[in-house]
């Protein structure tokens, strides 16, 4: 959007803000001059109740860009806390705000009820939601001035297939956050796989988070030191990790909730072979507005409940031919850009 000429001011979070999920070493983000970053920058000193007070920090901030540069709309990723940050923002100014949600967001706070009286006060102020297809029954509930859009559509320019010769012994690989509930992910699973594949593959896990040390100890009881371990990459890092990997696994089964993975498509769109445990990823992407036409070849379903057989297809996987995968078409990431710009447009008047 910011190549489209419109002007942008980020506000987010100081750079140390859970640090468990960070990625050290980052001192510049690479943007296009239409996007200024802003972050709080106080030392709030300590008193009763201690407290980093992260949201009037946010609040703050906001405020001053505001004042100064005069938007003609604010747009809010997440409900918690940076939805509410917006509303406040918008009952302190009148700016019209706009409030996307995540899945996490809307089953841990909407769906479980918490906060019913400041949802109604925040959902029914914004101008705009932006929902998706998993959600959008429960969304209008609240308020009928909702966009059911496509949550997200790689850039093609960047996620696309490398050129790169096959290797010997091939890299598959696990990425994500490893919270508490990493099970939830099916990673248990994963590694029974990887255990009957020890010899013939390389093994990587690309994640950080609060429930790592468990997850290693789980990795280490079963594979030892056969299993290379990275912290994140940051986004613009994202396309080259894909495509230095052979194969990504990405469970379904044991999530508590659907979710839409930004992950798996981008894998896709990079030529990745993607294993999976079910064969309802095509329709749930088709269901969220894609269509995946040859990407969906390299989706590979592995049966679930049996380490061995699930091994014994991945290793055919790879000692069959394969296909060349024609790349998405670039339409599906331009359409992408521009419904979410007309929506933002639209619920100012612009």
């Amino acid at each position: 959007m910011a190549k489209r000429g419109h002007l942008i001011h980020m506000v987010t979070e100081r750079t140390d803000v859970d640090e468990v999920y960070a990625i050290p070493g980052i001192n510049s983000i690479p943007c296009h001059p239409n996007v200024v970053i802003h972050r709080p920058d106080e030392v709030v000193p300590w008193h009763i109740p201690d407290d980093r007070h992260r949201i009037l920090g946010l609040l703050n901030k906001l405020l001053e860009v505001l004042e100064r540069e005069k938007p003609d709309v604010i747009e809010a990723n997440y409900l918690v806390p940076y939805g509410l940050v917006a509303y406040l923002a918008n009952q302190i100014t009148g700016i019209p705000y706009v409030l996307r949600h995540g899945g996490s967001d809307i089953r841990k706070f909407l769906a479980g009820g918490l906060w019913p009286v400041l949802w109604r006060k925040a959902l029914e102020g914004a101008s705009l939601i932006v929902t998706d297809a998993d959600s959008q029954a429960l969304i209008r509930k609240w308020s009928h001035r909702l966009r059911t859009l496509t949550p997200y559509v790689p850039d093609i320019s960047f996620f696309h297939p490398a050129q790169t010769q096959r290797k010997a012994r091939p890299v598959l690989a696990l990425i994500g956050k490893t919270n508490f509930y990493w099970r939830h992910k099916g990673w248990h699973r994963v590694i029974d796989v990887w255990q009957q594949l020890e010899g013939s593959f390389d093994f990587l896990v690309v994640t950080q988070g609060i429930g790592i040390e468990d997850f290693r100890s789980y990795v280490n009881s079963r594979m030892g030191g056969k299993v290379t371990w990275q912290g994140f990459a940051s986004p613009w890092e994202m396309p080259s990790l894909l495509n230095s990997i052979d194969g990504l696994f990405f469970y379904e089964d044991d999530l508590p909730f659907p979710v839409f993975s930004n992950l798996a498509i981008e894998a896709l769109f990079c030529g990745l072979p993607l294993f999976v445990d079910n064969d309802r990823l095509v329709d749930h992407y088709h269901e969220h507005g894609i269509d995946l036409g040859q990407g969906a070849e390299l989706i590979v379903t592995l049966p679930s409940d049996d380490p061995k057989k699930a091994a014994d297809a991945v290793t055919a996987h790879y000692h069959s031919e394969g296909s060349n995968v024609a790349p998405p078409d670039k339409a599906i990431y331009i359409n992408y850009l521009l419904t979410n710009e007309q929506a933002i447009l639209d619920c100012n008047g612009l």
